[in-house]
């Protein structure tokens, strides 16, 4: 008896310390250590001065209350385009070593423009999901590749770590009548019939508030990744919106601007030395009827981000009541600058307006194309930095990094059979604690166009001369002086290249090897 008594209490302790061993390689809260909940909010094709928090006229009080109770930085970088910034952000890594150097379009059977992410890097949400969390992702996709050549399997949000999804897996074309959504594995009938009311970022907002609630039922720490469609073509919303918006922007273009640039020098987040580009000429050409189609696109864009903002609102209302919400890590972002894309007459000065004070619209590496509002809200353990402002540059490769550290999560050692390489990003946790951030060199390019950033000085070449910028006195890149320093040029042209041979940058798609630097 005294055996079988012994042998059940070594099986007890035996089972008993199974558990705490598959609690902790989990990250269970049943080792009494609460994992935060993680959520990633991209917008797309949001311009760096669009919020309000930013300097802009658009009304978003509940991202301004996560900048208030967070931090924002001013030199956040995305990669300029939006399937390669979505391949960055939950890879860790520049998009061309996870295959999405261009964009899901074409697949040009070379490593670095596969389009499509690379399975042999770890996502945001496979990283998470094999400690335990939950994983959903609502919103635009994007990185399925959709060349009717490729012989590679198409993969689905829920095919790279994701539970749960609700979205478009590329474009959704309609706010009203969607294209190329998706539920989970199942494709939705394009020719599917919405509601009257239906509106795409409101379904958007209420499929993540789902999600939230499915998980606290659960009681498990959850990772969100949610991708909103706004404020991305088409210009579409609901009259109502619109008209509320449309008296603000009877001042024109070059009073918004004028207003957006000193409202951005009040709140710190205008570069130092920057200084507005005259544009009043381009407003003044436009005639009077113009001036108010422009009116209507800018009072319908903003609507757009204000509905946006009413669904964050929403999701934290929600994350509140559950009890969840101080210890949720929220992170705000955009995936490229703004964009003339089918805005119409002005569109240029739409997407000016929104890039303010850069030069430079989406899909190019000057600084209204790479430059984005970055929020970081996690109210447990950074209160006391509420409403700081962060300064120096970083990248969205830095995201994978950061929410890894924040949620105590390593890096896996192993996926899917080989040994992942470690992210191109680093942490900024450290940053965010207000030490400076580390001088790193970063590296771009799509679609030929290129750049290169080092020690304040920036090297671009938009399918043309490379130019070179001094940053440090001349952050809107007004002045090129490659003339004036042509070896400081050479060094960084050699530097990019060096970064453009590791990572299959070039030869571009389509160029022939001739050996030639491109």
């Amino acid at each position: 008896m005294k055996i079988d008594r012994i042998k059940n209490i070594i099986g007890f302790y035996v089972v008993n310390l199974a558990v705490f061993l598959a609690a902790h390689s989990m990250g269970s809260s049943l080792l009494g250590t609460e994992k935060p909940n993680v959520i990633v909010i991209m917008a797309d094709d949001l311009g760096y001065s669009d919020l309000s928090c930013y300097g802009g006229e658009i009304e978003t009080p509940n991202i301004d209350r996560l900048a208030e109770g967070g931090l924002r930085f001013t030199g956040f970088k995305n990669t300029a385009r939006c399937a390669p910034s979505r391949a960055s952000l939950l890879t860790g890594r520049y998009q061309h070593s996870v295959g999405v150097g261009r964009m899901t379009a074409n697949d040009f059977k070379r490593p670095g423009y596969r389009g499509q992410l690379s399975t042999e890097a770890p996502t945001l949400a496979e990283i998470f999901k094999s400690q335990g969390y939950g994983t959903g992702m609502v919103g635009k996709w994007h990185l399925t590749v959709h060349d009717k050549s490729s012989t590679q399997k198409r993969l689905y949000p829920c095919d790279r770590g994701f539970d749960h999804f609700y979205g478009t897996w590329w474009g959704a074309k309609d706010y009203f009548k969607p294209k190329f959504m998706m539920k989970n594995h199942e494709l939705i009938d394009d020719n599917t019939k919405y509601p009257n009311d239906f509106y795409l970022t409101h379904a958007l907002s209420d499929s993540a508030i789902e999600f939230v609630e499915e998980q606290n039922d659960q009681k498990k720490p959850f990772f969100l990744y949610l991708a909103h469609y706004a404020p991305h073509a088409p210009i579409q919303a609901p009259e109502d919106r619109i008209q509320k918006c449309l008296k603000r922007y009877k001042l024109g273009f070059v009073q918004l601007q004028q207003d957006r640039f000193e409202r951005q020098k009040k709140f710190g987040v205008a570069p130092k030395n920057a200084v507005l580009r005259n544009q009043s000429g381009s407003w003044n050409k436009l005639s009077a009827q113009q001036k108010n189609t422009w009116m209507r696109t800018m009072a319908t864009y903003a609507a757009m981000i204000e509905i946006m903002d009413d669904g964050i609102g929403q999701l934290i209302d929600v994350l509140k009541e559950n009890g969840q919400y101080e210890n949720t890590l929220i992170v705000f972002l955009s995936d490229n600058g703004s964009t003339p894309e089918r805005k119409n007459v002005g569109a240029h000065l739409c997407a000016s307006l929104s890039n303010t004070p850069f030069s430079g619209v989406k899909a190019q590496t000057f600084e209204g194309g790479i430059s984005s509002p970055f929020i970081f809200s996690w109210p447990k353990k950074l209160a006391k930095y509420g409403g700081q402002i962060r300064h120096g540059h970083c990248h969205i490769i830095d995201v994978l990094p950061t929410c890894l550290e924040a949620a105590g999560v390593r890096f896996p050692d192993s996926f899917s059979g080989i040994t992942p390489k470690e992210p191109d990003g680093v942490s900024l946790m450290d940053a965010i604690k207000g030490e400076e951030l580390e001088k790193r060199s970063f590296f771009w390019e799509h679609g030929r166009s290129c750049a290169v950033y080092k020690d304040g000085w920036k090297l671009v070449a938009h399918r043309g001369p490379w130019k070179l910028f001094d940053l440090h006195n001349d952050p809107v890149e007004k002045s090129d002086l490659s003339n004036q320093y042509p070896e400081n040029a050479a060094n960084l042209k050699a530097l990019w290249e060096k970064w453009g041979e590791k990572y299959d940058v070039i030869p571009f798609p389509g160029a022939k090897k001739t050996g030639k630097k491109n």
